[in-house]
């Protein structure tokens, strides 16, 4: 009688090199905003991007909105509508470099700190807005640089700043981040940041 067990671990090892190689979107054209939505219904809206950094608040754990059920992200989210608001919001993630020049009369700027992994940090290529106007989804993707990289489990800094129309950011209540496909929904308000 023939024994299978040779051909079966052979076949069962094959079947887990092949979920292994994912294909990253690095060499395939950008989606068009309608291609990037998560949420049916939600439109994709223009947004300025300021800032990506490693940094995080240095009492980020303390005053970082946490999820109520696993995985437990945390994040600290930010909304400048004025100049003030705005130093004190640099100052509070820790960003070095100068502050740069934005026009709070037509625009106010988001920031929103997170944990990434350390080897697959996240980007952010499109915001949407809910049909009520009341809520923005940011969804996160992940950069993988190679077809085999696997992202490590460290959690290292991660804070991005961009500005949105006042005429959008006006109505704001809620920002929902999606973050390894889980969404959080964070009430957006404009806490005192010396919290």
């Amino acid at each position: 009688m023939t024994d299978f067990k040779p051909l079966l671990a052979l076949v069962l090892f094959m079947s887990l090199l092949s979920g292994c190689n994912k294909e990253t979107n690095d060499n395939k054209p950008s989606a068009s905003p309608q291609e990037l939505q998560t949420v049916p219904g939600n439109r994709s809206i223009e947004f300025e991007r300021i800032a990506s950094e490693k940094i995080l608040p240095a009492n980020f754990h303390e005053i970082a909105f946490e999820r109520k059920t696993t995985p437990l992200f945390q994040y600290v989210v930010r909304k400048a509508v004025d100049q003030s608001q705005l130093e004190e919001a640099w100052n509070l993630y820790g960003f070095k470099n100068n502050l740069p020049n934005i026009d709070l009369n037509k625009k106010d700027v988001l920031f929103l700190g997170l944990q990434e992994s350390g080897s697959c940090p996240y980007t952010l290529k499109n915001i949407e807005r809910s049909p009520d106007d009341k809520t923005i989804t940011v969804p996160f993707t992940v950069s993988i640089s190679g077809q085999n990289s696997v992202c490590t489990s460290d959690a290292t800094p991660r804070t991005f700043v961009f500005a949105l129309d006042k005429e959008i950011s006006n109505v704001l209540e809620s920002v929902v981040i999606v973050q390894s496909e889980v969404e959080t929904s964070i009430p957006l308000e404009n806490e005192p940041l010396n919290k």
